[in-house]
């Protein structure tokens, strides 16, 4: 199959290495040659374009199955790409199978809600409900597990107050009471998923679970103590009550976002319903071996120069 990989960030990266070890064919839609893809087996080629002109997205869509999107925006510009997107592989010749830029929380039982941060995402998936040319699905992740190796581990780059553990100060800032039960998953592993998930002849459901461990921010902290070789980890906790304070002041955009991320695993949104997560397993990539903390920690302790 050859699959469209629309942009070239860190899940981008993931793909080109990934999607190629499951017989995948690989093109990169990219504002700007990158390269990091020159070269990489499973590659075929860069394709420039900035998004906004359908006519152009269907003919370099053309030859391809599928369209991953890794374009991430906070912005308007986040509905308007995914909108031309959808529409070129509507109008294209065989690109029937599309999986829009998430990677993230529960939607399917906490969907978006307007004015939110991510309020952009509701208008693609009332665009993905409202058509029928396209197989699609929402691929929920939880958080990324990537963040608690160091930066040269991964291609993820740091995020700052938006992950509670800050590596450098050795310090984690914990939201809420640190027993909320969430579901994280690295990076690489997702991109395996969706690589098998890709492969498979049986139809999607609109959401499909990726799971690497379902976890708590304490648990977090304890392995990083015991595994991450931080035995002085400063913890601290931040209450969940005074997140949503913030939210609603609706002071600033980034104060915002910064508060509904820390938000997201007090509130339910990163838990998972376990029987979905392993009928999504059982069903569409049974053979992908899923990593937990304290493995991506062992093994970066193995191998210092590994990208987890």
């Amino acid at each position: 199959m050859r699959v469209a990989v629309a942009g070239s960030g860190a899940f981008a990266k993931y793909f080109a290495e990934e999607l190629p070890k499951a017989g995948h064919e690989v093109v990169i839609l990219t504002r700007s040659h990158k390269a990091f893809f020159d070269g990489k087996p499973g590659v075929l080629e860069q394709r420039i374009t900035d998004y906004s002109s359908v006519p152009q997205l269907v003919e370099l869509l053309s030859d391809c199955d599928a369209l991953v999107g890794t374009i991430y925006d906070l912005s308007k510009s986040f509905a308007d790409i995914h909108l031309a997107l959808i529409e070129a592989c509507k109008q294209s010749p065989k690109c029937k199978r599309f999986i829009p830029s998430e990677y993230g929380a529960n939607s399917e039982d906490y969907p978006e809600q307007p004015g939110s941060t991510y309020q952009y995402n509701l208008a693609v998936k009332d665009a993905l409900k409202a058509q029928d040319e396209l197989e699609w699905t929402v691929i929920s992740v939880g958080w990324v597990m990537d963040y608690v190796v160091p930066s040269s581990n991964r291609y993820h780059s740091d995020i700052g107050p938006l992950f509670a553990l800050d590596l450098p100060t050795k310090t984690m800032t914990i939201p809420g009471s640190g027993n909320e039960v969430f579901s994280i998953t690295c990076a690489r592993d997702v991109t395996k998923a969706v690589a098998e998930l890709l492969n498979s002849p049986n139809k999607w459901r609109h959401y499909t679970y990726v799971q690497g461990e379902e976890t708590t921010w304490l648990q977090v902290a304890e392995d990083m103590k015991t595994v991450g070789g931080m035995p002085d980890l400063e913890i601290g906790f931040e209450p969940a009550d005074t997140l949503q304070k913030v939210v609603k002041r609706k002071e600033s955009m980034m104060s915002m976002l910064v508060a509904e991320f820390k938000l997201y695993v007090p509130s339910g949104k990163l838990k998972f319903d376990q029987k979905k997560v392993q009928r999504d397993r059982a069903e569409f990539f049974p053979n992908v071996q899923f990593s937990t903390v304290k493995d991506a920690l062992e093994a970066v302790k193995k191998d210092p120069t590994v990208i987890f």
